[in-house]
Order: C-alpha cells, then sequence, then structure tokens
C-alpha cells in the first residue's frame, strides 16, 4: 500500500463528494455539503452531513480503517474504565447522536510507547457545540465553540475533557490562525487539516478502529516526520508549525534514535522559516520552551541553526559550540540549556534576549543567575566550598555538571582539579542565621540601620564559611571581630 497516493486519492474522493453535493463549481468549499447554510466564515455555524457511514474508502477501494493492536485495545479499555468519568461523557454524546473519535496527541502517544499512557485524551464529534452545551447542561463549559470545542464534564467530578466538532479551517490570512472555522461530519476532512501526519490519526469508538488516512502509524514506525498534504502549504497556513515541527523533533521517535524529517518537509522549513516573524513572541516562547524540555533539545536545536532559525530567535551560535550534547537524554532543563547558550553574554543582554521571547520572570532570573553562577571561580579550599555551596544551593550539583560541560569547551578552567576538595567537604551544619538582629543588637549595642544589616549578612557568612553550628559559638566569634568598623566592603552570601 503507498500512503501517500493514498491519502490523496481518499481527500479528493471526499471532495468531489462535497463539491458535487453543494452544487459549488470550486473546491474552495469543501465541506459543503446538503444541510449546510451559505453564511460568513467567522463566527457562523455550518454542520455540512457528508461522507457519513462506517466505511472510508481509499484509493483502489482499500479501506483507511483498521483493527486496533491489542496494547491499544487494553489502554482503551483502561482510560475508558477510569474513574475520570470519560465512558460517561462518551455515553452521553451517543445519547445526543454523535459518533466519538479519539484524535491528536493521545493517539499518537500510545501508538508510539506500549509502556506510557497519554497525557490527555482529546475528542472529536459529529455535532454542533450547541448541542453538546444543551445535553450536558451545567456539566458542559463554552471554551471555543465558534471553533467547534465544547468542555465536558463527568458527574463524578475529575478533570474534563475537551470535545471538538469536525472542522475544516477557513482561510489563513495572516500566516496564524484561519479566519473562521466550517464544521463538518467527515473525519477524513477534519484529518485533512491537520499538521503531520503523526497526528492525523483518530480512533472511533463505536467501531474501535484506528482511522489512518495519511500514513500515519507507517511514519510512526520508521521515525519519520512528514506534512500531511503539501509541506509547504501546510507551514504557509501557520508560519508557528515550523516551530512546532523542531518541537517534535526533540522528543525521541519509537524505535529509532532521533526522527528524520521527510525531505518535502525540511524544505519547506527552510522556505517558511522567515513567517516566524509573524507570530506573536508568547507563542513562540510556549513552543520554544517545550523544546528546550526535551531529551532531544540539542538534536533540534542544530536542526533550526543549519536552517536559519536558531539565528532569528536566540543567536548567532552552534548549539553544538554551548555543549548541549551532554545534556542529551535530560528533561526539564530547559533554563540550563538556555544558560549554557548564553553563557558567553553579560547578564543584562541575557535578559534582553529573554524578554523578547517574553520568557516569563522567574525563567529570566534563573537563568541570569545561572550564567552568572558558572562565571565564578572554582573553590580551592574547605571554607570557599562551603560559600559556593550556600549560594548555589539547589542548583549545586546541576552548575557543577555545566561547569564541567564548559571547561570541556575549553572555556572555563580548574574545576576538574578543584573536584577532590569539593567531593571531600560535608554541608554546613546550620543553613539558616543562628544570630537574628535582636540578639546582634544585644551583643553589640548597634542600633536598626544599614550598619545592622550589614554586619547581620557578615556573620551569617562567616557562619557558613566556618561552619559554626551554635549560637553560643556564633557569639563567641562576634566578641573577636572587630565589628565596630562598619566596613562596607565585609563579604556577604
Amino acid at each position: 500500500m503507498a500512503p501517500q497516493r493514498t491519502c490523496m486519492c481518499a481527500l479528493f474522493r471526499t471532495l468531489e463528494r462535497v463539491v458535487a453535493s453543494c452544487g459549488r463549481s470550486s473546491l474552495s468549499c469543501i465541506s459543503a455539503g446538503p444541510s449546510c447554510t451559505c453564511t460568513p466564515w467567522f463566527g457562523a455555524i455550518r454542520i455540512c452531513r457528508v461522507g457519513e457511514g462506517p466505511n472510508m474508502d481509499g484509493g483502489d477501494g482499500e479501506v483507511l480503517a483498521s483493527a486496533l493492536p491489542p496494547h491499544v485495545e487494553a489502554w482503551l479499555d483502561h482510560v475508558l474504565a477510569a474513574s475520570d468519568g470519560l465512558q460517561e461523557v462518551v455515553n452521553g454524546l451517543h445519547a445526543l447522536g454523535s459518533k466519538v473519535w479519539l484524535v491528536g496527541g493521545c493517539v499518537r502517544d500510545v501508538l508510539a510507547d506500549r509502556g506510557r499512557d497519554p497525557h490527555d485524551v482529546d475528542l472529536a464529534v459529529d455535532v454542533e457545540p450547541a448541542v453538546m452545551l444543551e445535553g450536558f447542561g451545567s456539566m458542559a463549559v463554552d471554551t471555543g465553540s465558534a471553533f467547534g470545542t465544547v468542555t465536558l464534564k463527568a458527574s463524578g467530578g475529575g478533570e474534563p475533557f475537551q470535545a471538538t466538532t469536525l472542522r475544516v479551517d477557513g482561510t489563513y490570512v495572516d500566516g496564524r490562525r484561519p479566519e473562521g472555522v466550517e464544521l463538518v461530519t467527515d473525519i477524513a476532512l477534519d484529518l485533512a487539516r491537520r499538521d503531520l501526519t503523526i497526528n492525523a490519526m483518530a480512533i472511533d469508538l463505536s467501531t474501535r478502529q484506528l482511522i489512518d488516512l495519511h500514513g500515519g502509524r507507517s511514519d510512526l514506525r520508521a521515525g519519520r516526520l512528514r506534512a500531511v498534504g503539501l509541506a509547504d502549504h501546510r507551514l504557509e497556513e501557520d508560519a508557528l508549525r515550523v516551530l512546532r515541527v523542531y518541537r517534535f523533533a526533540a522528543s525521541p521517535p519509537p524505535h529509532h534514535a532521533t526522527w528524520a524529517v521527510d525531505d518535502a518537509l525540511r524544505t519547506a522549513l527552510r522556505r517558511r522559516a522567515d513567517g516566524l516573524r509573524t507570530i506573536p513572541s508568547e507563542r513562540i516562547w510556549g513552543e520554544l520552551s517545550r523544546l528546550m524540555d526535551a531529551p532531544l533539545a540539542d538534536v533540534a536545536l542544530g536542526m533550526m541553526h543549519e536552517d536559519g532559525v536558531f539565528q532569528a530567535l536566540l543567536l548567532d551560535r552552534h548549539p553544538s559550540t554551548a555543549g548541549l550534547d551532554v545534556l542529551r537524554g535530560e528533561v526539564g532543563m530547559a533554563e540550563e540549556r538556555m544558560a549554557l547558550i548564553f553563557s558567553d553574554l553579560e547578564g543584562p543582554e541575557v535578559e534582553a534576549r529573554l524578554r523578547n521571547l517574553t520568557a516569563p520572570k522567574r525563567v529570566i532570573q534563573r537563568v541570569r543567575r545561572l550564567v552568572a553562577m558558572m562565571r565564578m571561580p572554582p573553590p580551592s579550599n574547605p571554607r570557599e566550598v562551603r560559600v559556593l555551596r550556600h549560594r548555589w544551593y539547589e542548583d549545586f550539583e546541576v552548575l557543577l555538571q555545566m561547569t564541567s560541560i564548559l571547561e570541556g569547551l575549553g572555556v572555563l578552567q580548574g574545576w576538574t582539579a578543584a573536584r577532590s576538595v569539593l567531593d571531600s567537604t560535608p554541608p554546613v551544619r546550620e543553613r539558616d542565621p543562628l544570630l537574628d538582629g535582636h540578639a546582634i543588637m544585644e551583643a553589640t549595642g548597634v542600633r536598626h540601620g544599614q550598619d545592622l544589616g550589614r554586619l547581620k549578612s557578615w556573620l551569617h557568612y562567616l557562619q557558613i564559611e566556618r561552619d559554626v553550628a551554635t549560637k553560643e559559638d556564633m557569639l563567641n566569634l562576634l566578641c573577636r571581630l572587630p565589628w565596630q568598623q562598619h566596613e562596607v566592603s565585609w563579604p556577604k552570601l
């Protein structure tokens, strides 16, 4: 079977039925059907009943629905029996006369990895949002009915489920989003609008069959990222799909070390990369931060650099020069990877670049902190180790890893030699200050103000540096210090 030829035959056969049923001479109204009404795109609801029936035939009459693999059957039994009420919601939709499909990431993930449950379940239906809102009453929330989406809850509580009416997208006028959508009842049309073949599969909950019109399952097996239809057209519709492809490339495929990007899609990525300039920074950050968190981030960022995207979004530096390959396989390390990428920049420039990407304040602060800490000199004795460990605290181990990476690249020196003193110095016995302001004022007579604040900070520094563990020992130390001088240069943590 040739997936590309079959899926195109299926699509055009469906389109021919649609156009014929609507009596139109153009494919521009691809979802029109006997029950459609010609109302404006945006904000209008048009249900077009086409292509209904248990079988969907593709090229050469091949049925493009197949039995579920055993592990998917088992998973389906599990999620339908779960306490969150999915089966109740599905039964409610069936009672409204709707077919129900599982679509999107949950289908891709359960086919890709037998050992992992998908993180969420999205439902596709063939009834209007108004029908769901009325039928489910208080258990339904309108979260986007203009685009066909309603959130449904089961009576027992738990996480709600998104149910979206099958649809085709209107014209993409700005390279970001469609003018509107047109609601349909043919699953083939809904799947044909999706970005990648691995995301264009569905599970029919009535027949328990896998619907795969575009070869998504074979692409999963091959570890191949391929567009649905014409790659250039898919990316032209929504330029953010460019970054989305790289994000998928940052997560490992089943049975392969990395994804292979289809030649036509790779060419389209390079051709349409400039379209990212039209995308709001918030959406760019959403995709980029998830990419940076993924285990194969260095692979995806390398592809982005080859295609000219990395330079436009971050800076003109090949990711390999930041040592990101050492973190391959690690998840949830977006901030650490960004700190390595920005390691040769000053703090204000790091902040400016992240602000341009609308990174959260918490992320900006941590990345700046990591960059600054990596520039500290390596410790040479236990006192310096204790101060360093206190300053780095939760980031101590990861910063040791990052300084080791940069030393391997020749950027830093001395950290390998300092490893013995780092490993042999135990943590301090008491992290929190043993002397508060009242105790210091009582022992010294110093009043509230800057002098007291500086003295308190210096005492805490000495407590950590010398590993003082009791209040009595700190008071004895205070008696021996020249605290009356009130030096501005006293060290602090």
